[in-house]
């Protein structure tokens, strides 16, 4: 089964000039059939999960320090249900890894057209989208006005909770869809996660209107053109958005390096420290500066760098299976899983929370977290694994399939896939 990966070095290495590619002395890579593609497969699956696991810890339990009792059992499970902000930005370098190298294989094999790349992202990101925020204002809507836990969605429960009488409303919908939370709008309901969706793409259209600009093969009067959407944009983007961009370029940087050669024993020493590494981050997070997280970007860019060595075909062994289906449906869980976890709360707990030593409730707990999954899941099997098909219909009427590649590999981002 192949991967959906291809960071733009699928046949060998190459060095990136501003006109160009300079081929090196490297051994061909198949990327989308190798260990590395795996690699990025379980950790993008992963960091969903994560996510995920963050903000049910939230909902259903009490802080590390109201634990009453055997707290020290409960360090690390805890640590590990804080990673949902480090497991956004390597969801950003993901993405800016895989979408540079669509866009720099594009421009190296002269297809790229705006409207082909705009197509492809648009469809990727609305065929889940869409759906997800209908479905998340209608499950916002019925835990407001027919679950036994209204207050829960009022607000004041938590400092991060807000009032969604101000959130659920049609103006923020559209907002939402056309990526305009945090800039103009709130994020729509209870769907906080959906921020960093924002994020994600204006960062694909920076990219690529910068890499144009500078590009020495652009016309000149098209340089400046994209000069002049691109530095008022950076301006309308620097409240918030703009902060995080380094990160993504992290990835950007990664498809423009040349494939490593290392051993399988450096790249397992690799992982063996980074996992440690992202616990410690988790921790060190002050939420006033954005030091650690730049920091931590580059981490996980040495750390995929370094995984990506892993040029051997990979086999259809259990966990080869595990990280493809867990890719699968990872942008899909991550959009959908806020507002149903947030029904399922109020109605099984209300506005209370409990102790992780209370059995009870974390059995009732573990069962909610299997019922969101499996609630993407199904939302997946409807949106995301019918993206392809989606994709190809719409270009069909807009006349954009004699225009690309008869056989197009697929780049699969991360947060908002292919």
């Amino acid at each position: 089964m192949k991967s959906k990966y291809d960071g733009g070095r699928s046949a060998r290495g190459y060095l990136p000039t501003l006109d160009g590619w300079r081929t090196l002395s490297i051994a061909p890579v198949n990327l989308p059939g190798s260990k590395a593609s795996v690699t990025l497969d379980l950790v993008r699956a992963i960091a969903a999960i994560l996510v995920l696991l963050s903000h049910w810890r939230a909902r259903f339990f009490v802080d590390y320090s109201h634990i009453p009792d055997h707290r020290a059992w409960f360090r690390l499970p805890y640590r590990i249900t804080d990673l949902g902000h480090q497991s956004v930005l390597i969801f950003f370098v993901l993405s800016g890894y895989l979408i540079s190298g669509s866009i720099l294989r594009s421009l190296r094999n002269g297809q790229w057209q705006w409207r082909t790349y705009l197509t492809h992202r648009l469809v990727r990101l609305w065929i889940v989208l869409i759906p997800g925020i209908l479905l998340g204002g209608l499950w916002d809507w019925i835990g407001m006005h027919h679950s036994p836990a209204p207050a829960l969605y009022l607000g004041g429960l938590r400092p991060d909770d807000v009032d969604l009488r101000l959130t659920l409303t049609l103006p923020t919908l559209f907002g939402n869809l056309l990526f305009l939370q945090t800039l103009l709008v709130p994020t729509f309901g209870s769907n906080g996660a959906l921020w960093s969706l924002a994020n994600e793409f204006w960062y694909y259209i920076l990219c690529p209107l910068g890499w144009l600009a500078l590009r020495r093969g652009t016309p000149f009067s098209r340089r400046l053109a994209y000069l002049a959407l691109l530095f008022p944009l950076m301006w309308f983007l620097r409240a918030s958005i703009l902060r995080l961009f380094p990160i993504w370029l992290d990835g950007t940087i990664l498809a423009l390096l040349p494939t490593l050669r290392l051993t399988r024993l450096t790249r397992i020493g690799a992982a063996v420290l980074y996992v440690p590494l992202v616990l410690a981050f988790a921790g060190l997070r002050t939420g006033h500066t954005y030091r650690e997280d730049f920091v931590f970007g580059l981490v996980t860019t040495l750390f995929f760098w370094i995984m990506l060595s892993a040029t051997e075909h990979a086999t259809g062994s259990l966990t080869t299976r595990l990280a493809r289906q867990g890719a699968r449906f990872s942008f899909t869980l991550y959009i959908v899983h806020m507002p149903a976890l947030v029904l399922l709360t109020s109605l099984c707990i209300g506005t209370s929370v409990y102790s992780p030593t209370d059995l009870r409730h974390l059995a009732m707990a573990l069962a909610v977290l299997l019922l969101v999954i499996a609630y993407a899941w199904l939302i997946a099997s409807l949106t995301e694994f019918r993206t392809d098909r989606v994709r190809a219909w719409v270009e069909r009427h807009l006349n954009l399939s004699s225009k690309t590649p008869s056989r197009r590999k697929k780049d699969t981002l991360v947060g908002a896939g292919r």
